[in-house]
């Protein structure tokens, strides 16, 4: 998929042939996200248009609002991935700062999506606002595509019979919870982080659970302390993982919290590697166990309840 990282890149002849484009924060690339793509993958396809997506490297509301902007559930790389995953083949992912924030709603229509992008089709949620102050929503994109020459489809909400309105915020209050179940069935996609392992306090090591630590720099949204059955991926490889989140309460109730995942049938060096694990089901909250036997027993029920929940699942 072409990324493009700002409109500076855009050159004239990229989208000569005119566009269909998605435009939201895309923040989870949930089910109700993909109904925007096959929209607008749809429209391209009859009217033979280059499918694109438009969004914001950042939420519109670190700028606006910094203090009610949410943590992200996923990152701008993992966004991509998601995207390009759900079939778009174009995104232009911009920064949304002082100078994108302040072009009016009706300079952003004729100036980026005609000029630059030469839209034919936009697809957007029917809860869209752009524009300096968010002037612009969907009617105001109808009346100018209809003097500038493009269409627009309005997607409504898409729900699920088991839970309802699928939204981004309740994609990340679920994993906020530890519901990694329900934000899966919002997202068709596991709950995932990235990172490079690191060396920790080689506890598990000494009592016979090995695990890899993400460090650095960590890609996503982190679900609720406990442990969960998922997968992890290393070197192109997926593995069943027994996953903890949280502080190690036994040993330093204190300490800061962490993920670590124990790879099961695994034997390998892993530090520096970069890692993916994915959530699948919550197996219970974090205990500070009176002893390590008694840790050590839980740990081996954790591998157990793990190997039987991921039995019949792939990664």
């Amino acid at each position: 998929m072409r990324v493009y990282e700002s409109l500076a890149e855009i050159s004239g002849d990229d989208f000569s042939g005119g566009t269909a484009i998605a435009i939201g924060k895309f923040d989870g690339v949930h089910r109700g996200h993909r109904a925007l793509l096959d929209c607008v993958t749809a429209v391209a396809q009859a009217r033979e248009l280059t499918p694109v997506v438009f969004t914001f490297t950042n939420n519109p509301l670190s700028l606006l609002r910094p203090e009610a902007c949410p943590d992200p559930i996923m990152s701008r790389y993992q966004r991509v991935d998601a995207l390009e995953a759900a079939g778009a083949t174009a995104c232009v992912m911009v920064p949304f700062d002082e100078q994108l924030s302040a072009i009016p709603a009706e300079d952003f229509v004729a100036q980026v999506l005609v000029d630059l992008l030469h839209v034919k089709h936009i697809c957007v949620g029917a809860d869209f606002r752009f524009g300096k102050g968010g002037a612009g929503d969907p009617a105001l994109l109808a009346s100018a595509g209809e003097r500038l020459g493009f269409t627009v489809e309005i997607i409504g909400n898409v729900e699920d019979p088991s839970v309802g309105k699928i939204s981004s915020s309740r994609v990340r209050e679920a994993i906020l919870q530890g519901d990694v179940e329900t934000a899966f069935r919002m997202m068709d996609r596991h709950v995932a982080l990235r990172g490079e392992v690191v060396h920790g306090d080689a506890r598990g090591r000494e009592i016979g659970f090995p695990t890899a630590n993400l460090g650095g720099v960590v890609e996503g949204l982190r679900p609720a302390d406990g442990v969960y059955a998922g997968w992890a991926t290393v070197d192109g490889e997926t593995h069943k993982a027994a996953i903890s989140v949280g502080a190690n309460v036994t040993f330093d109730p204190e300490g800061e919290p962490r993920v670590e995942a124990f790879l099961l049938d695994f034997d390998g060096d892993l530090y520096g590697k970069q890692i993916e694990v994915q959530f699948v089901e919550r197996l219970r909250g974090m205990v500070a166990f009176p002893n390590v036997d008694a840790l050590l027993l839980r740990m081996n029920e954790d591998v157990r309840e793990t190997r039987t929940i991921l039995i019949a699942q792939h990664p």
